[in-house]
């Protein structure tokens, strides 16, 4: 509990609003646009290498409940994703999977597999295989209409479509982290040792 409550500084709940803000920008164009990515996540994975997986949760959740008021009420079930996306990468960042390059690809990886798992059975399960916020709704069609195999499609497509999307993410927040200066990291509890950019 102690771990916890230090994620929970003044600090790092000024920092979700910011995140949350990123997100909704990312979130809502893809949205609007009907582009196959989210680009939702950068605000919560920064926070989440910033200031650990509770805070990461609750932006994710934070965020999911305005994208649903203010592009599509579908994001609402998908708060648990994101909720597990920001604590799986969260805990990896403070085990040290965010100091080099190699780390931080399997921290991409681990996060798309999460992600990819969750999203998909909430697909399946509460909107039946397809939802209609972007552009892989019609790859997962096609796929069903060739295997006939609902949860394989939406399995597969979602896989391609969140090692994109979350490569993306990873690479602007690493990217991103790398360029902070370490007096402004040392005020958060983030455990990298070392700036991705000194490995």
């Amino acid at each position: 509990m102690g771990i916890i409550k230090d994620q929970f500084t003044t600090k790092s709940l000024v920092l979700i609003p910011i995140a949350v803000g990123i997100n909704l920008i990312g979130g809502t164009l893809c949205s609007l646009l009907k582009l196959p990515l989210f680009l939702d996540m950068i605000g919560t994975i920064l926070i989440a290498c910033l200031s650990g997986p509770w805070i990461a949760a609750i932006c994710g959740l934070v965020t999911n409940i305005f994208l649903a008021l203010v592009a599509n009420p579908v994001y609402l079930p998908y708060s648990v994703v994101s909720m597990l996306c920001g604590l799986v990468t969260g805990f990896m960042v403070r085990s040290g999977f965010f100091e080099s390059k190699w780390k931080a690809v399997i921290t991409c990886l681990v996060c798309t597999v999460t992600n990819t798992i969750s999203a998909s059975l909430i697909t399946f399960f509460v909107y039946g295989g397809a939802t209609g916020i972007n552009g892989t709704s019609f790859f997962t069609a096609a796929m069903i209409a060739a295997t006939k195999e609902i949860l394989f499609s939406v399995l597969s497509t979602s896989m391609l479509e969140n090692l994109i999307d979350k490569g993306i993410v990873f690479a602007i927040v690493y990217s991103l982290m790398s360029k902070i200066p370490r007096r402004f990291l040392s005020q958060y509890s983030v455990s990298i040792r070392k700036r991705p950019a000194e490995t």
